[in-house]
């Protein structure tokens, strides 16, 4: 008599506690789970069992769903007048120390000369030029970019290279229209990366130097010749 109060007595205590009777806890004897099993605090009983046990795997694949939806895209990150850019990583074959830039008379104007690399020759753009920042002198960290379009290897002089980094295009914002102009079609968009944004480029566009910027190119240059 005494023995059975104390079993009533223990189910009591759980059910008081809030604890489900009739499930279990643990694997059965025959290592089964029980009729009625909890799982991380679901309870999968009825007909509907299987595919109540289902729903709850799927749910909890919800967070690696999230990242298979990321679009991932490898991208080469540099400085430019304190600013950062980005070209794609296939876009760009070698990242070269600045040694000796040969200057070539009547060349374009963004183009700051030419360098051999490893027996050819290849134009260098000065990418401070090409975007409208202010010139600056060739530094430790400066760096040629060596990219690929058209069949041809073109140099961008940029003041320091940051690294390759993986950005979720998915993340990628437009350009605001508002400082959008026929000049800067080449910033494809912006991504924040950590705590900086990263203006994204088309090198194909950024190669391209309209009529109106070369020319005013040539005019400051000339001015700049007058004062000396």
């Amino acid at each position: 008599m005494t023995e059975k109060r104390k079993q009533r007595s223990t189910s009591g205590d759980k059910t008081a506690r809030g604890e489900p009777s009739g499930f279990a806890k643990e694997p059965s004897s025959e290592g089964r789970w029980g009729p009625d099993a909890v799982v991380g605090g679901e309870a999968f009983g009825g007909p509907e069992r299987i595919h109540s046990f289902a729903s709850t795997l799927a749910s909890r694949d919800v967070g690696e769903d999230e990242t298979a939806r990321q679009r991932l895209e490898t991208w080469v990150t540099f400085r430019l007048a304190g600013e950062t850019f980005a070209l794609p990583v296939t876009a760009v074959r070698e990242i070269l120390r600045v040694e000796t830039i040969t200057r070539v008379p009547h060349a374009p104007y963004t183009v700051c000369g030419i360098i051999n690399m490893r027996g050819r020759v290849v134009p260098v753009v000065d990418f401070r030029v090409r975007l409208g920042l202010p010139e600056a002198e060739v530094g430790a960290l400066s760096r040629i970019l060596i990219t690929s379009s058209r069949d041809h290897l073109i140099g961008l002089l940029v003041d320091a290279v940051e690294q390759v980094a993986s950005l979720d295009m998915n993340a990628v914002q437009p350009p605001p229209s508002d400082i959008m102009t026929c000049q800067s079609q080449y910033i494809t968009g912006v991504y924040q990366h950590k705590e900086q944004l990263v203006l994204l480029l088309d090198v194909e566009q950024v190669l391209l130097i309209p009529d109106a910027l070369e020319e005013t190119n040539r005019q400051q240059t000339k001015e700049r010749a007058r004062r000396l």
